[in-house]
């Protein structure tokens, strides 16, 4: 019985020396696992990035750089006539359209005739111009007869200063009634008022027929436009009007031809439905190519003094504010809260917060922003 309990023990210490050397054979080549360092650790607002981990060659590190280019608003834009240059046509007298000499899109000089309308009112014009000429005349008959009685002591002197006066009104009569002739462009002929073009230029529209009853003076009967130049007008949003100044300049390209150069005139109103201010710039059109109600979109330079400029990759938002990541030493950055104005395309103007030279991250900002 002791004989058999020896065997026992013997084979259980030998199954568990045996045991312990599998185990210590299988440790011996299993590597032990090592903790894995953080990319990124936190010294108070300090974000430092761990050398030579895969998040650090993410990000590009660039110096903050100055710019002093002009501020460069995009701003839709149209073409308007040149103020003064689309005139349009009215008739000086009631009557009935006799003739139409133009179409729409004729080129007419100033001085042709447009249009003939057969009028009464002008019949009565020149009626009171023949009167006129005939009391004016007789008047001055009966002047110089007063004259001379006057001399041979025939007649009182009041009796000349009374043929005077009334030479004097029938003079003033037909000079009012040749001044009415001529403000109606009247070219001879009685009853025909011809309707004059003001200007040179083209035949914008045409709003009467031969034959049609003209009865209303304030009514629009055609409208000639003159093309030489153009004015290109575009509008500023309120919130620019106080960067405006003398030196801005305004390029609006159009097909086959780009207008550009100093803004020519604005307005002196902001206008209440769009709180916007006009501003225009004249365009010489010397080859015709340009046409009122072209549109386009111009660029607007303003004159800006020395900023930062940044791309809009280096850019992150926090609650309503802007900010960037700024290198404080190699791998270790900081958030930084600034003020930019986003009107310069890919890139964005800092008005505060940054200054040239600083080094920030302009890509790969926004893997930093949840730490």
């Amino acid at each position: 019985m002791r004989v058999s309990r020896n065997i026992i023990l013997v084979g259980i210490s030998l199954s568990i020396l045996l045991i312990a050397l599998i185990l210590w054979a299988t440790l011996r080549h299993t590597a032990i696992p090592v903790a894995t360092p953080p990319a990124v650790t936190h010294d108070n607002d300090l974000l430092r990035v761990q050398t030579g981990s895969a998040l650090s060659k993410r990000l590009v590190i660039e110096a903050a750089l100055s710019t002093n280019l002009p501020h460069q608003v995009a701003l839709p834009a149209q073409i308007i006539p040149t103020p003064g240059h689309n005139v349009t046509i009215y008739s000086p007298v009631i009557g009935r359209v006799a003739n139409i000499h133009v179409q729409t899109g004729q080129l007419v000089q100033k001085g042709d005739i447009l249009a003939t309308i057969y009028s009464g009112d002008l019949a009565q014009a020149w009626s009171d111009a023949r009167k006129a000429e005939a009391t004016l005349e007789f008047a001055n008959q009966a002047y110089n007869r007063a004259v001379r009685v006057l001399a041979a002591g025939g007649n009182a002197v009041k009796d000349m200063q009374s043929a005077r006066n009334d030479l004097e009104q029938a003079r003033a009569e037909e000079r009012r009634a040749q001044l009415r002739l001529q403000a109606l462009g009247t070219n001879g002929e009685e009853g025909y008022q011809p309707l004059i073009a003001p200007v040179t230029g083209v035949v914008g529209s045409i709003s009467i027929g031969v034959g049609q009853n003209v009865s209303d003076m304030t009514s629009p009967l055609m409208s000639v436009t003159n093309l030489d130049d153009v004015w290109v007008q575009t509008s500023v949003p309120e919130g620019l009007i106080p960067t405006l100044g003398a030196s801005m300049t305004l390029s609006a390209p159009f097909p086959g031809q780009t207008c550009e150069g100093p803004v020519t005139s604005q307005d002196p109103i902001v206008h209440t439905d769009t709180r916007r201010l006009n501003i225009y710039l004249r365009c010489t059109n010397s080859q015709g190519l340009l046409h009122p109600g072209q549109f386009t979109t111009a660029t607007l330079n303003i004159a800006e003094r020395t900023q930062v400029l940044l791309p809009k990759t280096a850019l992150l938002m926090d609650n309503d504010q802007v900010s960037v990541f700024v290198e404080t030493a190699p791998n270790s950055y900081r958030r930084r809260f600034i003020t930019v104005s986003y009107e310069e395309g890919d890139a964005v103007r800092v008005l505060s917060g940054l200054t040239a030279g600083e080094r920030i991250i302009t890509h790969g900002a926004i893997l930093l922003n949840d730490y």
